[in-house]
């Protein structure tokens, strides 16, 4: 079988996005062909895009919406015709065989790879473990980003914090992860549950995912507010959890003097800060507050999900109306526009998450 594709390839030492026309004509015996409704653009993406050492093409993105259309020799868990999720987290990681990446190889020779898929792009040829079937009305703005944001905020949120009813949160960052772990501390029932951002726009819509409160860290201390909106019965004052989803290694020590601190000889330990945005250079941290708090730094990846087990779970958040991906989807664009989602991207133009919806 053969598949006439447009697929974007980052070509090595640019930083400008080139949408090629190819013909998909060799999968591996566990690879899937999905051909694409939509996908996201993930801010994670920026970095292999600005990374100027890159010494081979690239190909990018890891969370779309699609059906399939060919399956290789080995591959059992899908078929033609079903609609699928790709994630960058693998389905099955204890099956015993690790997934391969993605590549596509380019009439003139060239070889283009990925880290583990790509999905920017009309088809997308992945390692069956990157695909979840879709759960039953899963509408395509859901689907474009559930494979990173809203698995990543979310499950942050679900998964690697635990939060539970009535415990007080705090997300730095109102960007699409940040957005989605507000809508996930605010559907388990968390309390208050506080924005962080320097931006205006992305707070007010903050408040429309479920965040109680908001606090613009260029014009107030956000950990002096956080303090203030979080006073507990034992006297302490700072939230259970923060989560910190921008990556910014400054705002870290920040976000973890707003976590509330244990008691000692009470046998309370203190809240924990939650690393869900990437830190892109080493950083610095108060050792005394992590220390004498008895506070907790938690690394966070993927929303320490199960892809097939918490996918439903988001799928029926969106049933029930408690989460609008429809919402969380500020900007739009089509597969010509990928470059331009990309800068409106890389210069914060973006309030929610970039969607590039593919015709036909």
């Amino acid at each position: 079988m053969t598949v006439d594709a447009r697929i974007a390839v980052l070509p090595a030492g640019q930083q400008k996005l080139e949408i090629r026309d190819v013909t998909l004509d060799a999968f591996g015996p566990y690879e899937v062909v999905v051909r694409q409704k939509a996908f996201g653009v993930c801010h994670s993406q920026l970095d292999r895009i600005y990374d100027l050492s890159r010494t081979e093409p690239m190909l990018l993105g890891h969370e779309s919406i699609g059906t399939v259309i060919a399956v290789g020799g080995q591959v059992r868990y899908v078929e033609p015709g079903d609609e699928v999720l790709i994630t960058w987290i693998p389905r099955t990681p204890l099956e015993g065989r690790p997934p391969v990446p993605s590549q596509v190889t380019f009439s003139e020779g060239e070889v283009a790879k990925t880290h583990n898929t790509f999905t920017w792009g009309t088809h997308a040829v992945v390692d069956e473990q990157y695909v979840v079937k879709a759960p039953q009305g899963t509408p395509p703005d859901l689907g474009s980003i559930i494979g990173c944001a809203l698995m990543t905020g979310a499950g942050a949120v679900m998964n690697s914090a635990e939060v539970r009813a009535g415990q007080s949160v705090a997300v730095w960052g109102a960007g699409g992860v940040g957005l989605c772990a507000i809508a996930g501390a605010a559907i388990l029932g968390a309390s208050p549950v506080v924005a962080v951002d320097v931006d205006d726009d992305k707070l007010k819509l903050a408040q429309q995912f479920g965040a109680t409160d908001v606090v613009n860290a260029k014009r107030t201390d956000p950990v002096a507010a956080i303090r203030e909106l979080t006073a507990h019965e034992d006297g302490t004052r700072g939230v259970d959890y923060a989560f910190d989803c921008t990556g910014i290694g400054t705002n870290i020590p920040v976000s973890l003097a707003a976590v509330r601190p244990g008691i000692r000889g009470a046998g309370i330990r203190g809240g924990a800060d939650v690393l869900v945005g990437i830190p892109r250079a080493p950083f610095e941290l108060d050792s005394m507050d992590l220390l004498n708090g008895e506070k907790s730094l938690l690394g966070c990846v993927g929303g320490s999900c199960d892809p097939a087990r918490d996918f439903e779970t988001f799928v029926e958040w969106t049933r029930d109306g408690r989460f609008d991906p429809s919402a969380l989807v500020t900007d739009r664009f089509t597969l010509d526009e990928l470059n331009t989602a990309v800068e409106a991207l890389h210069s914060g133009r973006v309030r929610g998450r970039a969607v590039v919806e593919i015709e036909g």
